[in-house]
């Protein structure tokens, strides 16, 4: 069924949306989950949760793109459990990857600010829109679903070295980009 067909059937409050939502994007939604908590349970309660999330923001939502609102809701519920399940403890890759991004997502003052007016999606965006295929793709894939690096360069076909190179340029030309927006600390 198309997107655009199952974001009616939200907006008539069919019940037949979840089980159509289910069938398209189960499998998306379990990978994107499964990167950032790789307990079987948690990612089972995560792809239920999102389900709910999405009964209950659609409407008034209207996404552009289902997939991605999907993978969005997922990724964020996956965030929220991790930092549950890791409260008191620091681990995993997820962690390394976010500890990469530090320099340029240290909060405080003017960055929460930007952060908290929406401003700060938009100017990342804007960002992601500027970099080349390849580059954009290396800092999704690390950044958002939380790839290693090995998974990466098979992803993408090229060398774990090339990758490394590439998240480092690309953290320093986020960190010049927000530094000349004023938005970094």
């Amino acid at each position: 069924m198309e997107d655009l067909n199952i974001i009616e059937l939200f907006f008539k409050r069919s019940e037949r949306a979840i089980e159509e939502i289910r069938l398209k994007y189960e499998k998306l939604c379990a990978s994107v989950i499964r990167r950032i908590v790789p307990d079987p349970r948690d990612i089972e309660e995560c792809v239920s949760d999102t389900w709910l999330r999405i009964w209950n923001s659609i409407p008034p939502e209207r996404p552009e793109s289902l997939k991605a609102y999907v993978a969005r809701i997922s990724r964020n519920l996956a965030l929220d459990r991790y930092d549950y399940n890791n409260a008191e403890k620091r681990s995993t890759m997820l962690t390394e990857a976010f500890e990469e991004l530090e320099p340029c997502l240290a909060g405080g003052g003017e960055f929460e600010q930007v952060e908290k007016t929406g401003e700060f999606r938009i100017f990342i965006n804007s960002f992601l829109r500027g970099l080349n295929e390849e580059t954009r793709a290396i800092f999704v894939l690390r950044y958002w679903y939380g790839y290693s690096l090995s998974e990466i360069a098979s992803e993408l076909g090229v060398s774990e070295p090339k990758i490394k190179s590439s998240l480092f340029r690309t953290r320093n030309r986020l960190l010049d980009a927000m530094t000349k927006e004023g938005i970094a600390l």
